[in-house]
């Protein structure tokens, strides 16, 4: 007889390909001959293999029954192990299930054998079971959702506000006013010229990002908070800091998001530092000043405004005083400048040469209406594992995994970024201090 846990992997198979059959005909309102047939075999194969899951619960449940008793040895009872409850936390899921796959070594029924022996996760071991032929774990959409909710405060685009909307099928279409409508005065008997909005749509297309996180071959089979927790940081850092430059500096090409930058270059939206004298305090207030006019002047809405600045310029701003030794800005204190949210991350590189002077020391400020900002999250996550791949260190040095005893967990994710309306954007350039 298959044990309980085959049986149910197999019956959460047949159910899978039951469900595809279904938003078939959902889809196209009727199923051809060919899927009436193959759906009515897998009824059948449900039904049977429901039949034998049933008889060998049954079998368990009878064999419990009429076990007989440890007996005691003097005073002492038998010794009863028990694991400790699960700690619950915001991404747990995702780290158990990356633990359980990484144990069965790629294996999907060994891998949920451990979240439920080891891990006693019952939730994870399910999810396992059914993405089984997928191309790796699928991650369920519930527990997709926690990834996003952990991203959203370690990057600058989605902390400082844009909007997060699903990708059907990989694709999206989301519509935008390209011109106004009119208004005019007109008096008694004279005529008035119609004139209508008009309308475009801005494309979103899921861009496929990989995130290759190495692992210690020694902590792989092992289950626990800890453990959860140096793999999910991993993933996170890592995720974070591309997502921040592919949405702030991609420019489209070779399969990537096109980001603010080349935006703001294409649609005129860039505004350059204009002084001579980096520590003028008041030439940098008045080049943010200009910043914030660019915007308001364009007419953004100002829904969600806030600054993406490198750590140098954020450095240099949070360390502004004036003549009486007050801090210029100190608000920043309470993480805003001039009113409005501010952020910093490595990804604004501060060795470009957009002025052409050859220095190589300057940066960009990143201004937007963060609420024009749209980032389109396909429901495809997955999660796979290798112990003979090769990849790339901090340094760009080729590192292969099996030489270092270590796996690699892979994480592939879908996304795309699009911005609604240009004008709420501005990018300073050439930015030295």
């Amino acid at each position: 007889m298959k044990s309980i846990e085959e049986l149910r992997r197999q019956r959460a198979e047949v159910n899978a390909q039951v469900q595809e059959l279904a938003q078939l005909e959902t889809e196209n309102g009727e199923l051809t001959a060919e899927q009436l047939e193959q759906f009515e075999q897998l009824a059948g194969q449900f039904d049977k293999i429901t039949e034998q899951l049933t008889r060998a619960e049954n079998v368990e449940r009878m064999n419990a029954t009429a076990s007989t008793p440890v007996e005691n040895y003097g005073n002492r009872s038998p010794a009863v192990h028990t694991k400790p409850e699960l700690k619950q936390y915001t991404g747990a899921k995702v780290a158990r299930m990356a633990m359980a796959v990484a144990a069965g070594k790629g294996d999907l029924q060994l891998a949920a054998k451990f979240a439920t022996s080891e891990i006693g996760d019952a939730d994870v071991s399910m999810a396992i079971e059914t993405s089984a032929g997928s191309g790796g774990s699928l991650i369920p959409q519930n527990m997709h959702d926690e990834v996003i909710e952990l991203l959203r405060p370690r990057t600058v685009v989605r902390g400082l506000g844009a909007q997060t909307m699903p990708l059907p099928n990989g694709n999206l279409s989301i519509p935008r006013m390209a011109s106004g409508a009119t208004s005019s005065y007109v008096g008694e008997g004279a005529d008035v010229l119609a004139s209508e909005g008009s309308t475009d749509d801005v494309a979103l297309q899921a861009k496929t990002m990989i995130t290759l996180v190495p692992f210690s071959n020694q902590l792989i089979g092992r289950a626990g908070f800890n453990v959860e927790q140096l793999f999910l940081n991993d993933m996170i850092a890592s995720m974070a800091v591309r997502e921040d430059k592919a949405f702030l500096r991609d420019d489209g090409t070779t399969d990537t998001p096109t980001g603010f930058a080349k935006i703001c270059a294409d649609e005129g939206r860039l505004v350059p530092w204009n002084s001579a004298d980096a520590s003028d305090m008041a030439a940098i207030d008045a080049y943010l000043d200009t910043l914030i006019l660019t915007l308001m002047e364009s007419d953004s809405l100002l829904l969600q405004p806030g600054w993406a600045l490198s750590p140098r310029t954020y450095m240099k701003l949070f360390g502004l005083r004036d003549g009486n030794g007050n801090k210029v800005y100190p608000e920043m204190a309470q993480g805003e400048l001039k009113g409005w949210p501010i952020k910093h991350t490595t990804t604004i590189p501060t060795n470009l040469d957009t002025s052409g002077d050859l220095d190589n020391d300057e940066t960009e400020i990143f201004f937007a209406d963060w609420n024009d900002v749209v980032i389109g999250e396909s429901d495809m996550m997955t999660i796979d594992f290798s112990r003979e791949a090769t990849y790339k260190d901090a340094s760009d040095n080729l590192v292969s995994a099996f030489s270092r005893n270590q796996s690699l967990l892979r994480v592939v994710k879908e996304h795309d970024v699009a911005f609604r309306h240009p004008e709420g954007l501005v990018l300073g350039t050439e930015v030295p201090w």
